[in-house]
């Protein structure tokens, strides 16, 4: 394994006291992730132009890692040139709904984040089987108000999940928690403060 993804995979042991990943929407929700006490973004909806300052901005600050969703950053290739182009920027990890660029992100050094979303029952299955095929080092599930139905289900332990979706108070952190996830993300700048008790 590349020696700074070892590096970075140590890192992700900071959710379990921290476990909210700040998704980061725009400039304002940039200045305030790099303010607060998270130590992970989910960057989206940027501009490419933007894209590398973003990146810089979040690393002056030793303690912030930065997972970069490629599908939402606009001329930004959801392809290899694309994830490669992220490892020169110094992403931390990507973030996709694309199983394919998974192992590709891996070999660039990047840490992988799939996005799976739990629309019924029929797609769990389908689900499991793409992201036993991809091996992200984490798993998104959306929307986190599924956790319930799935916590004993296979798919809550083939990877580490983030809840993602319709968290809006620290209530539903600490239910996704309880139902097995190890983090969750969200928009809302008041939860990224949020401080599992010991």
């Amino acid at each position: 394994m590349d020696p700074g993804r070892r590096q970075r995979l140590k890192r992700l042991v900071g959710l379990h006291a921290r476990p909210v990943i700040a998704s980061v929407l725009d400039r304002s929700h940039l200045e305030a992730f790099i303010d607060s006490s998270a130590q992970f973004c989910f960057l989206a909806q940027t501009d490419l132009i933007e894209l590398e300052a973003a990146i810089a901005r979040i690393h002056e600050r030793p303690n912030k890692a930065v997972f970069v969703n490629i599908d939402s950053i606009v001329g930004l290739a959801q392809d290899r040139g694309g994830v490669d182009y992220l490892a020169r920027l110094g992403a931390d990890g990507l973030l996709t709904t694309r199983g394919s660029l998974i192992p590709r992100a891996q070999d660039a050094g990047l840490l992988t984040v799939q996005k799976l979303f739990i629309t019924d029952r029929s797609n769990i299955q389908r689900g499991v089987a793409a992201v036993q095929g991809s091996k992200p080092d984490l798993l998104q599930l959306m929307p986190a108000p599924v956790l319930p139905f799935v916590a004993n289900h296979e798919i809550m332990r083939i990877r580490p999940v983030i809840a993602s979706g319709f968290v809006t108070d620290s209530t539903e952190i600490e239910a996704a928690l309880s139902h097995g996830a190890v983090g969750v993300s969200s928009s809302s700048p008041k939860l990224w403060e949020y401080e599992r008790a010991s």
